[in-house]
Parts: C-alpha cells; structure tokens; sequence
C-alpha cells in the first residue's frame, strides 16, 4: 500500500474520529506508529497539527466553508475534511493561497480523479483566501455586539450548549478567556522523578537532544516541566529510563494532594494505564502497599511496561493490579484491607480536557454531564467506605462542571460525614493548563 501523504493521513485520521472511533491521541499515535517507516519527523509534525487544530477550530472551519460553497449541504463527509484542513492551513497556519490550494486539489485526486469536483474546491478555498479575515472578525465582533454566545460557537468553535453553561458559570469575559485559552496548543507537561533525578538535569537533557525546544519549569513545582517542541518524548531515553513521565500538570496535583507516605496502604482506583500509581509509588518512597484498580484490562496492560521503567518492582514495595468495577461492594483483592489513603481519579466527562483532547467538543453531549455525576457519586460513596477512620480521599475530574466537582462533593461529604480539608481547581485561562478538580476529604 503507498504511503499517505501527511495531509491524506490528517483526512483519514479526522475521518476515524468523526465517525467517533476513540480519543485523538490515542488514534493519532496508531497512524503515526502504523506509517513510523514512511514518515519523516517533520510530516509527523505536520499531521500532529492540522489534526490538533482542525478539531480545535471545526465550527469556525465549517461555518467559513458553507459561507463559500453552493450548496454546502451536500458536500460529502470525505470532501469537507479536505476543505477543513486546507482552511486551517490559510487561515491559521498562513500558508500562501496557491500551497493550500493546490495541496488541496492533490489530496482531491485521490477520489475524484475525474475532476469533477475541482472547480468546487478552487471555488471555496478561493473564497475563504479573500474573504476568510474579514468573517473571523465578524465571527468575534458577536461578542461587543451583545451576542457572546455566538461569538464563542462561531469564533472558538465551542459547542453552543457548553457555551451556554461557560457564560452562564463565568461570564462573558472570562468565558471568552477561557474559550480563547483552549483554542491555543497546550504545552506538553513532564513530571520528574525527583528520587532519580531533578528537573533541571531533564530539562538540559531535553534541550540538548533538540536545541528547538522550549523548556522551562514550573514556579512552586519542583517536579514539574512544561515542553514545547520537543519531538516524540516518549521516545526519550530519559523516559524509557523512568526519569520523567508525560502528565498533564493539572492531573499531577491529585497524588501530590493526596500525600501519601513510606509504609501506607494506598488504593488507587480508577488508575487507567499507571501514571498516577506511578506518581504514588515515588512519593511513598516505594514502600508500603499499592492497591492500583480498574475496570479496563486493555489500560491495566499498560502497567506492565510501566513497572519496569518506573522501578516498581522492589522488595519495599507490594503492588498488585486489578481489573475490577469499584462501584461494585467487597471486591476479593480490594477489600481485605481498610486504607489510609485513596485517590479516585473519577471517570469523567473530560470537558476540562478540550485543549488537549480536542474532539470531546464534537463527541460529548449535554446529558454525559449527568450519567458521569451518577457514576462518580456510585464510586465515591464505595472508595469511602474503604477507609480506614482518619483516613483520607482525593477525589478528582478533569472537569470543571460543577455537577461533576464541588456539587457532589458537597453532597457527598454531607451525607458520610467527611471534612473537606481542600478543594482546588486548575483552569485553562488562569494557569494554562487543562482544566482540573480536586478535593480531599478525611474521614473522622
């Protein structure tokens, strides 16, 4: 099979995700993985961000597409992924019109190679050259002219029942900040293993395998780097070597505000494919019992490769990794033991995420609000009825819904009797980083 250009690969991969076939980092990295061999670095680049930014900008894409196209209505699903992408390469990445268009056309050949469709795309994208400023300003001028929220679904591309909630919670002017904030390439976030190493030595590292990259820490946390550039982490041989690990700064504040110590038992529920039970290891110092819980069998594998790289297996340590539903009661692996600390990083809308995980805005519904509350309050009310009296739960989302944050949190605690010692919150407008929850509750 011939390879993909970086631009067909883009098509195929926002293809595979409107059709909502799983998240985008995770379907960007089988393509790239798939066509390791046939692509360079740069094209790899080159795919990370019209994918990235097509998601990202699809509304304000789409409504400058039907703005030019005839009958915009019919336009096939293949078709106007091609448009998108070229839109986004003229109006955000500055590519000059004749480079656009006429990748464009080349990408068009691959299923229209009778050219019926030519002058169609000639047409659109010719348009979105001459007119395409001029629109984006009208598209952001709703905000001044008392319609915000047409501002925000048409500007930033922010669903308009989300944007309804982000100005009713916010107000205008932060919910623009915040919608103009996730419209922006988060930064990649590193937490370093500061019993191995420091985060200077990674950031030098970093620097010194790409001098391209942007570096730099992270005021009030040590363990923390913030990379733009950088290439492929994941392929670092400080990352294989288990000195620094891929996380999302807000989603490092959990473990920190859980606190766990040298000898405890901990659960860590819902703990996906190990990052956060790696984070706990090192601050227990590995030593002491890790109890790491989930209901996929596919992430837990994941667990495997992250013992090794993260030097779990220690004689100080006893980790055990289970497949279980933890809304479920007295779970044979789980319950033997009461514990002093939990941390339930709660499924989730993941509407905290749309910076990093673009595609939620097109893929998450109203109603997903509600059925996630339900299923975080079932697992909230279990994990406290495994904690030892003193013990104490972190509870956090990456989202910044309240029904899915402080609201059940309040009434949870309420309910059980629990003191809520902390409650934090990180935000795309204010600390530039995906938005995140926590709060950390001590049972009497």
């Amino acid at each position: 099979m011939q390879a993909p250009t970086a631009r067909g690969l883009a098509i195929q991969i926002l293809r595979q995700l409107d059709q909502r076939e799983g998240f985008s980092n995770r379907v960007l990295a089988g393509h790239l993985l798939a066509w390791s061999a046939d692509l360079a670095r740069r094209d790899r680049g080159l795919v990370t961000l019209l994918v990235y930014g097509v998601l990202r900008h699809r509304a304000r894409l789409d409504a400058l597409i039907d703005t030019f196209a005839d009958r915009p209505q019919r336009l096939s699903a293949r078709l106007r992924e091609l448009l998108r992408v070229a839109a986004f390469e003229l109006r955000e990445l500055g590519r000059p019109a004749h480079v656009a268009i006429s990748q464009a056309q080349a990408q068009r050949e691959t299923f229209d190679p009778s050219g019926a469709l030519r002058g169609l795309v000639q047409a659109v994208l010719a348009g979105i050259e001459r007119g395409g400023a001029e629109l984006d300003a009208k598209f952001a001028a709703n905000f001044a002219v008392g319609k915000p929220l047409d501002a925000l679904a048409l500007r930033w591309s922010i669903p308009r029942w989300l944007a309804g909630r982000m100005l009713k919670q916010l107000g205008p002017e932060r919910a623009l900040a915040r919608a103009q904030a996730l419209a922006v390439p988060p930064p990649v976030d590193l937490r370093v293993d500061l019993s191995r190493t420091t985060a200077e030595a990674v950031a030098e590292a970093i620097r010194a395998a790409d001098p391209r990259a942007s570096v730099e820490t992270v005021p009030g946390q040590p363990q923390a780097l913030r990379v733009r550039g950088g290439g492929e982490l994941h392929q670092h041989p400080l990352y294989h070597a288990g000195h620094f690990a891929v996380q999302g700064l807000g989603a490092q504040q959990a473990a920190l505000a859980l606190g766990p110590c040298p000898g405890e038992h901990v659960l860590d529920a819902c703990c996906g494919m190990g990052t956060k039970t790696l984070q706990l290891a090192e601050l227990m110092d590995r030593r002491g019992v890790l109890v790491a819980v989930d209901l996929s069998a596919e992430r837990l594998d994941a667990q495997l490769e992250l013992r090794q790289r993260g030097g779990l297996d220690v004689p100080g340590l006893e980790l055990r990794s289970l497949q279980a539903d933890l809304s479920q009661a007295e779970l044979p692996g789980v319950d033997e033991l009461r514990y002093d600390a939990i941390l339930l990083d709660a499924p989730c809308t993941g509407l905290g995420n749309l910076g990093r995980h673009p595609e939620l805005r097109w893929t998450c519904r109203y109603e997903d609000i509600a059925a996630c509350a339900a299923l975080q309050r079932s697992l909230l009310v279990r994990c406290i009825g495994r904690l030892r009296p003193g013990g104490r739960l972190v509870y956090a989302v990456c989202s910044l819904e309240p029904e899915e944050g402080p609201e059940l949190v309040k009434a949870v605690a309420a309910e059980h009797g629990l003191h809520v010692e902390l409650e934090q919150a990180w935000t795309p407008e204010q600390e530039a980083t995906d938005g995140f929850y926590l709060a950390r509750l001590r049972l009497s």
